[in-house]
């Protein structure tokens, strides 16, 4: 807030000018310490309450008469044997890779969405499993998904 102080006479000058108020300004400065605190206490609250706003609604969902069954993804497994014997497992069964497409389409005609699962062994390579998602498009796979894992701690 600026001061007024009152300016005294000075001999020989304008005296209008000398009776004026003379206002003077401090430089203002914002405290930083108890804006820190304020902040902290308010995430302290926020991280406290956020939990609890998260509860949600009880919904009584509708049931309907002739909704589609949800079913797993098709999975196509491509073990290590592949380079020799060039078939996978479908399911739980192994055809051949010649087979594939064929397979493919007919278990995809029942089902709403046309994507497949492949689980390939680390160490095949990559043209044999090319080879796989050929025969997948073939049989009418819309997406094809790699399953993998998570990393282990060990490098081997």
């Amino acid at each position: 807030m600026p001061k007024l102080e009152e300016s005294q006479q000075m001999p020989g000058r304008h005296a209008r000018r000398a009776r004026s108020m003379r206002v003077s300004s401090s430089l203002a400065e914002i405290n930083v310490v108890p804006l820190v605190d304020v902040m902290l206490v308010l995430l302290v609250i926020f991280m406290v309450t956020a939990p609890m706003m998260q509860q949600g609604y009880g919904v009584h969902l509708p049931q309907a008469r002739r909704a589609p069954a949800v079913t797993a993804p098709l999975t196509i497994t491509v073990p290590i044997t592949f380079r020799q014997d060039r078939k996978v497992r479908f399911g739980s069964e192994l055809i051949g890779i010649d087979a594939l497409s064929e397979r493919v389409r007919q278990d995809l005609a029942n089902r709403l969405t046309k994507d497949v699962l492949v689980a390939g062994d680390g160490d095949i390579a990559y043209k044999d499993l090319m080879r796989v998602f050929d025969k997948l498009k073939e049989g009418g796979v819309e997406k094809v998904g790699l399953q993998t894992q998570p990393a282990s701690e060990q490098r081997p």
